[in-house]
């Protein structure tokens, strides 16, 4: 028997509006997370994934808190149902603001790669670790989004899709966070959509 959310409708659809990330987990685990599972949240920072659900198994790593790095956890081989993998979706680049080090503290990415390629290398590093926990047919959330980097539009979604089927897992869901966007930034001339939705894929071992 699968958990439900006291806050989800009976009918999970695949667009959750909110600008919160608790009602997308709670949409994922209603189908995905049963009472028996033991759930491993290895987010990096403050991900805020269980404020409309809580999983009765449950273990979270943090490297800001415990010094546990995704792409090295202690749980041993196969020991794992559902693992949930929020990476950080951007790449930090050259930014320089007087807000970003308040970011990159609250959210854990002093250390996060600064180019697009070497993002998705440190995330498929966290995937084939999360394979090598996982119980058979155990399954893996991963929250991502595609953005723009360098002016280049880089489909984040994809990237992690094809990461995934490498370490041989199957797509077995896909739900659709629509947050919405702040206020357009000042500039000569917008050249790509603003990004109102991110991702959240379901995977499971084989």
């Amino acid at each position: 028997m699968r958990q439900t959310s006291l806050h989800f409708p009976d009918t999970v659809q695949s667009v959750v509006a909110s600008a919160r990330n608790g009602p997308l987990i709670a949409a994922a685990a209603t189908l995905w997370i049963s009472d028996t599972d033991k759930v491993l949240d290895v987010t990096y920072g403050k991900g805020n994934f269980w404020t409309e659900f809580q999983p009765e198994h449950f273990t979270s790593h943090d490297l800001a808190i415990d010094g546990v790095d995704f792409r090295n956890l202690p749980e041993s081989d196969g020991s794992v149902d559902v693992l949930v993998f929020d990476p950080p979706y951007i790449p930090q680049g050259g930014r320089d603001t007087s807000t970003i080090q308040d970011f990159l503290s609250a959210y854990g990415l002093h250390d996060a790669p600064k180019t697009d390629v070497d993002l998705f290398v440190w995330i498929g590093e966290g995937i084939t670790e999360a394979c090598r926990v996982l119980a058979p047919r155990g399954r893996l959330f991963v929250k991502c989004a595609d953005f723009v980097h360098g002016g280049k539009y880089i489909p984040g979604r994809h990237r992690i899709v094809e990461l995934a089927e490498l370490a041989e897992l199957e797509q077995v869901d896909e739900f659709v966070h629509f947050s919405g966007t702040g206020p357009q930034p000042p500039r000569p001339r917008q050249l790509h959509s603003r990004r109102a939705h991110s991702f959240l894929c379901v995977f499971q071992k084989l």
